[in-house]
C-alpha cells in the first residue's frame, strides 16, 4: 500500500481495468477478488487469515458466483438465484463466505441498466439510473421469491443470527423453519436499523449507490491506489457508522466503539499523525483481537458490491 495519500483522480485506474473485462462474470469475479486481494483492516486477505477461512476460499467463492450469477437479468427470478448462489459457494468452501455479497449483488445484476443503450453522461447520472431500476426490481418481489431468499440466509448460517441477544422476535432470525413464501421486504424494512445489508433492500440500494460507492471512487482518488483506497474506504464505511456483523456477534457499544477506532485512524492519516500503513496496522492489530468477532465483514460485504457498480459504470 501507499504510505502517503497525494490526491489524484483516480478514474483512469477504474477505467482501465473495466476496458479489460468482457462479461458480467468477469466483473463480479474481479470485484470479489480485488476486495478480497486488499489488506483491509479486520478481513481476510492473501496474508491474514482467519482459523476457519483463508483467502483461497474467497476466490474460490468468487469464481462460483461469477458463474451462478453471470447471466443473471431482470426476466429471471433473484430469489432463485440468490438460493441457488449460495448453496454452489457453500458446497464449494465448506462454510459461509459471501452471503452478504451474494445479496448485494444479485438485485444490481438483475437491474443492471442496457449500457449500450442508456448510458448518461456522466457516472452520477448512471448510479442514480441503476438505484431507480433496482428499486422497481425490488418492489416486485414476490413472497415465493422471498421465501427462497430467506431461506438462503437460513441455509447459510450467517454470522450472528443466531446469537441469543436478538431474541424469536427478530424479523431476520429465519434459522427456523420457514414457510414456502415470506415478505423479505418487509423483513428487511424492520431489520434495517441494525443490519445494513437489510438497509439496501428497504431502501432501494440507495445507501450503496449514494454513499459507499461515491466513498470508494473518492478513496481511490485520493489514495491514487487501488488497493489502498479500497482499504481507505473500508474504513471510512465502518467510521460512518460501525459495522452491522459486529452490532450482531458483539453488541451495539462495540459495532460504536470500532467506528471511533475507525474515525481515529481516519483523523491520524489525514493529519499526517503517522503514515497511511501505520494507522491501518494499528487499527487492524485491535480488530484481530477477541478470535476475531470484531471483524468488519458487513462493510466489506458492501465495499465488493460498491467495486461492481465502479467498473461497470465507468
Amino acid at each position: 500500500m501507499n504510505d502517503s495519500l497525494p490526491t489524484s483522480d483516480g478514474d483512469a485506474s477504474w477505467s482501465l481495468m473495466a476496458s479489460l473485462i468482457r462479461r458480467r462474470a468477469d466483473a463480479i469475479r474481479t470485484a470479489c477478488i480485488l476486495e478480497a486481494t486488499a489488506p483491509k483492516v479486520g478481513n481476510v486477505h492473501p496474508a491474514a487469515r482467519f482459523h476457519d477461512l483463508a483467502y483461497r476460499d474467497f476466490v474460490i467463492a468468487a469464481d462460483v458466483v461469477a458463474e451462478t450469477l453471470g447471466d443473471l437479468n431482470h426476466v429471471d427470478p433473484i430469489g432463485s438465484a440468490i438460493a441457488t448462489a449460495v448453496q454452489s459457494s457453500v458446497a464449494a468452501t465448506g462454510t459461509n463466505v459471501n452471503l452478504g455479497i451474494i445479496l448485494l449483488l444479485a438485485p444490481l445484476l438483475a437491474s443492471e441498466p442496457g449500457w449500450e443503450h442508456e448510458k448518461p453522461s456522466t457516472i452520477e447520472q448512471r448510479w442514480s439510473l441503476w438505484q431507480s431500476r433496482i428499486e422497481s426490481l425490488l418492489g416486485e418481489l414476490d413472497t415465493h421469491q422471498g421465501g427462497l431468499i430467506a431461506g438462503a440466509i437460513a441455509g447459510a448460517g450467517a454470522g450472528g443470527m443466531r446469537e441469543e441477544s436478538l431474541g424469536e422476535a427478530h424479523p431476520l432470525d429465519v434459522t427456523r423453519d420457514i414457510s414456502s413464501s415470506y415478505d423479505i421486504i418487509a423483513a428487511m424494512e424492520l431489520a434495517a436499523p441494525r443490519d445494513r445489508i437489510a438497509r439496501q433492500y428497504a431502501d432501494g440500494f440507495r445507501d450503496l449507490l449514494e454513499i459507499v460507492v461515491p466513498t470508494l471512487r473518492d478513496s481511490v482518488a485520493k489514495t491514487h491506489d487501488l488497493l489502498s483506497g479500497i482499504v481507505h474506504a473500508h474504513i471510512t464505511v465502518i467510521a460512518a457508522e460501525g459495522d452491522s456483523l459486529i452490532a450482531r456477534k458483539c453488541g451495539l457499544g462495540e459495532s460504536k466503539r470500532v467506528a471511533g477506532l475507525a474515525s481515529d485512524c481516519l483523523a491520524a492519516i489525514d493529519n499526517r499523525v503517522h503514515g497511511f500503513a501505520a494507522c491501518v496496522a494499528a487499527l487492524d492489530a485491535e480488530l484481530r483481537t477477541d478470535d476475531n468477532r470484531l471483524n468488519p465483514g458487513t462493510s466489506a460485504d458492501l465495499i465488493a458490491a460498491a467495486i461492481y457498480v465502479i467498473l461497470r459504470t465507468m
